[in-house]
């Protein structure tokens, strides 16, 4: 036990620099191998998707992985883990980083404890600072793989830690408390925690959907805060998937219903079938449940179900069905839909924001002669994907020559 009571420095430093470097040395390893096969795939997907390239394209392609982009965030990132390993070692605990804090106010495990109050706290948050740690590795690790270690990896490992600490430290001050409370002994209790945080450290939104369901359970609160569909529902989507349309700005099915589908297949490693697919079925999911949202929550997805038991699982899929009066009464008889309603969300459907782009990736691989040429009539807003923030002296430019005009 000497290692927790009297921790060296070089020691310290030894894991800091061990935990570090794997992260610090990912860019110039993308950089180097990676990188440049990643324009040859973004363009073979934007030209399926029937985008006209552009030299201006090209360039902010080329000048996604500058060193520049990453160095902030890069180095924000190392600093941050570097602090919070800090907080949880012996050596930093022992220097009084800790002081005035947490363990001198609760005393979470009981009087009999082992070791002074600070070590044990900081014990049970290195198993959440673990928890983020293996998660950010294994997400840098399969974003090498992917062709996508944008600088949003950083930035979100960092929150990640930053999350994991905030949110672990919570869940374990609650689940010690309770579990020391109901008499369990010091050895169970620990152990306890220290799994809830290291779980909490891989998914804190988990930590965050406890704490909520406990805040709402002392505050006697009734109801959600917010309406939506969680990406989950969306076939296909794992939760490495999930986080990373989280770090697009798509955190639902509503936002995934809408979002920039040049711009995914341009920011993200996902390919242009798979995209098409999760936003096709976003957009039937959206449309689809609407009906009796408001009086029954319960059955808002009923009419989503029935027409996902008969094999309709996109927004297309149920155009193609109800594309005429024949095929709208066989639809209608087979599910016991009511054949208006089915009107109405073929319209609904023809009105989505993304329907178009969709349906010309599909019909245009038809076996049908008549969707084929369907497809090629329809007419995709040019330029497509959204432009990237020019650097700031590229603006100040751009400034310039206006104002000389």
């Amino acid at each position: 036990m000497e290692h927790l009571t009297e921790p060296t420095l070089w020691a310290f430093l030894l894991q800091e620099a061990m935990y570090i470097s794997p992260i610090l040395l990912s860019y110039p390893a993308y950089r180097w191998v990676r990188a440049r096969l990643k324009r040859e795939r973004v363009e073979q997907s934007l030209s399926k998707l029937g985008i006209v390239q552009t030299k201006e394209l090209e360039e902010i392609i080329g000048g996604e992985y500058r060193l520049k982009h990453y160095a902030w965030p890069l180095l924000g990132t190392c600093l941050v883990i570097f602090c919070a390993y800090a907080v949880t070692h012996p050596y930093g605990i022992q220097r009084g980083l800790w002081a005035g804090f947490l363990e001198e106010v609760i005393d979470i495990f009981g009087a009999d404890n082992l070791f002074p109050r600070a070590i044990t706290v900081g014990r049970f948050l290195f198993w959440g600072w673990l928890g983020a740690y293996i998660y950010s590795l294994h997400l840098i690790y399969r974003r090498f793989l992917a062709y996508d270690l944008t600088p949003s990896v950083y930035v979100f490992t960092l929150n990640r830690f930053l999350l994991a600490m905030t949110v672990g430290a919570i869940v374990g001050l609650g689940v010690g408390t309770f579990s020391t409370a109901a008499g369990v002994p010091f050895d169970v209790n620990m152990a306890t925690v220290c799994i809830v945080t290291f779980f909490v450290g891989f998914f804190p939104d988990q930590g965050i959907t406890w704490i909520a369901a406990m805040a709402k359970k002392a505050l006697k609160l009734q109801g959600g805060i917010a309406k939506e569909t969680r990406l989950s529902e969306i076939e296909g989507l794992s939760i490495w998937h999930q986080g990373r349309l989280m770090q697009e700005g798509i955190e639902n099915v509503q936002n995934l219903a809408m979002a920039d589908v040049p711009a995914l297949v341009v920011g993200t490693p996902f390919t242009v079938h798979q995209i098409v697919d999760w936003v096709d079925q976003a957009i039937l999911l959206v449309y689809a449940s609407q009906e009796e949202q408001f009086e029954e929550p319960e059955k808002s997805r009923a009419q989503f179900e029935t027409l996902e038991k008969v094999g309709l699982r996109c927004a297309t899929d149920v155009l193609t069905a109800t594309g005429d009066d024949e095929h709208l009464n066989q639809l209608a008889s087979a599910t016991g839909l009511n054949k208006d309603g089915l009107r109405m969300l073929h319209l609904g459907l023809e009105s989505a924001s993304n329907i178009k782009i969709v349906l010309r990736f599909r019909w245009q691989s038809s076996m049908d002669t008549a969707k084929v040429e369907e497809a090629a009539t329809i007419q995709l807003l040019q330029p497509s994907p959204a432009t990237p923030a020019l650097p700031r002296e590229q603006e100040e430019t751009m400034f310039e020559e206006e104002e000389e005009q």
